[in-house]
């Protein structure tokens, strides 16, 4: 607020104070996930929801969201965020169906039309890999959405975790004939780092440490960023191994007499070129940057193409009862977006 010289303006009333407008409420962390776009062009009713249906490929927290309401900047605003489990599809007008799982935590305000306005929720929404619908319950306002015309109406996050089938809307919660099809015009926002890909064929077999190791991966699915990096953990200190990868899994026990399970099948490649061996060293872990243009196979090297899914698992050497052995990670699966 500002007074007198500092920004008021005189009248013959006397002082009149000149209110700014409040900035904006930080956005939730992590809001890098799937985005559908600001172009609302509809709207529904105060008080109405919109419905879509959310695939996970593992756990993801949520902190909260971003989204797109129909009221003016300033007005505080609210939302409550339902559950049913499959898909939000014939769910719609069925109260019974749906769970609330979160709710916001009261100090949103509206940005302006088209503006992403952050809402944090009152305490983290977490799920579990797997088909959710999804119901995003207005409180004080209406959102605004886009009508969907068929190219629009799936999104898939950079890094494969989430993808969005949309969607619906009504006026009323759970009750009526719904709009259809009508995108939801907002993103998620999660509460810590969602890491690429899907585990598989796991837990390995343990190896001397007692231990099971682990693949994972850190960057994202996104072909174009080519920023993934394959890890490993829980390994022997210092052990050789290296990456293995193919587009199909496998059950293989103990090939050439290691103690472990290839989870890979088909044409598998190996990184095994300059810098690509590693060593587990004093941390029983390892990592590779991959170059995506550069992906191995038996015939040489190959591009990953957006749409395809390719298999990954650490093959490393072991030593058991003082003879040496090798053994494997579980596999990790990551479809490229």
């Amino acid at each position: 607020m500002r007074i007198g010289g500092f920004g008021a303006a005189a009248s013959g009333a006397g002082t009149v104070l000149v209110t700014e407008a409040a900035p904006p409420p930080p956005p939730p962390a992590n809001c890098v996930q799937t985005i559908t776009p600001y172009n609302g062009a509809n709207g529904g009713s105060v008080g109405g929801g919109v419905y879509f249906t959310m695939t996970l490929t593992q756990q993801v927290t949520f902190s909260g969201l971003e989204t797109n309401y129909d009221v003016a900047v300033g007005s505080s605003v609210g939302i409550a965020m339902w559950t049913t489990p499959g898909t939000h599809a014939g769910n719609e007008a069925n109260p019974a169906a749906w769970t609330q799982v979160g709710v916001d935590n009261g100090q949103a305000t509206a940005q302006g039309f088209n503006v992403p306005t952050p809402i944090n929720f009152a305490a983290p929404v977490t799920l579990a890999a797997g088909s959710y619908g999804i119901a995003l319950i207005s409180v004080g306002d209406g959102h605004r959405y886009t009508n969907g015309n068929g190219t629009n109406q799936n999104f898939v996050s950079s890094n494969g975790v989430i993808a969005l089938s949309l969607g619906t809307a009504t006026n009323v919660p759970f009750a009526g004939t719904p709009f259809s099809p009508r995108i939801w015009n907002g993103r998620f926002c999660s509460s810590g780092p969602v890491t690429p890909g899907t585990n598989y064929c796991g837990p390995a077999v343990a190896n001397s440490t007692g231990a099971s190791g682990e693949i994972s991966a850190s960057g994202s699915a996104d072909v174009a960023a080519n920023n993934l990096v394959l890890e490993t953990s829980s390994l022997p200190l210092n052990a050789f191994g290296f990456f293995l990868t193919s587009r199909t899994q496998g059950i293989v026990n103990q090939p050439g007499g290691s103690q472990g399970v290839l989870c890979l099948g088909g044409q598998i490649g190996r990184y095994v070129g300059p810098g690509q061996i590693r060593n587990s060293g004093a941390t029983g872990s390892f990592n590779l940057a991959l170059d995506l243009t550069q992906t191995p196979t038996p015939t040489g090297p190959v591009a990953v193409v957006a749409g395809e899914t390719w298999n990954f698992q650490a093959w490393y050497r072991d030593a058991v009862g003082g003879s040496a052995t090798s053994n494997f990670t579980d596999g990790l699966s990551v479809t490229f977006q």
